[in-house]
């Protein structure tokens, strides 16, 4: 009996925090989500009404992009599986229908940038781009600090710094 309750007593803490993680996980994109969208309204100084009307085109550019991805990975997926059957005819096909892929990718955010040219001016456009790219860059710079951090390098501790500076 005591062994049947120890083991539930682990049961329910691993499990308790495998939730707690993916909480975490969550949470965590959540906020980088948040200050994104605060960082780019920033560059592209958006006004109120800007943003109402540039935040769901964007979303919308990002959905579209996110399925044209996972369409993309599936395909890319269901070759490798059947890599032992595969000539080099199917070969070419995939490269091309990676290639097309690559294509349509260019026409979504094409579609969406004019859009977005449009409604802000183009100016915006490819501030817009740079400052997408000036994030990333300092998220990534910001990930390697915590990263280097935890493990006892030389990274030092935790940037605190707003992504805005």
């Amino acid at each position: 009996m005591k062994h049947v309750l120890v083991g539930i007593i682990l049961l329910t803490g691993v499990t308790a925090f495998a939730q707690e993680k993916g909480e975490n996980r969550r949470m965590e994109k959540q906020r980088i989500e948040q200050a994104k969208i605060a960082f780019i309204t920033n560059k592209l100084e958006l006004t109120t009404d800007q943003a109402k009307e540039f935040w769901p085109i964007y979303d919308a550019m990002q959905a579209e992009l996110k399925e044209h991805k996972k369409n993309l990975k599936d395909e890319l997926k269901s070759l490798k599986e059947d890599d032992a059957k595969i000539d080099d005819a199917s070969y070419k096909k995939a490269l091309k229908n990676m290639h097309d892929g690559q294509i349509k990718g260019i026409e979504i955010k094409t579609k969406y940038t004019n859009q977005i040219g449009e409604l802000l001016g183009y100016d915006k456009v490819f501030t817009w781009g740079e400052a997408e790219k000036e994030f990333k860059k300092r998220l990534m710079d910001r990930m390697k600090n915590a990263k280097g951090q935890k493990r006892g390098g030389q990274g030092g501790p935790p940037n605190k710094r707003s992504f805005d500076e």
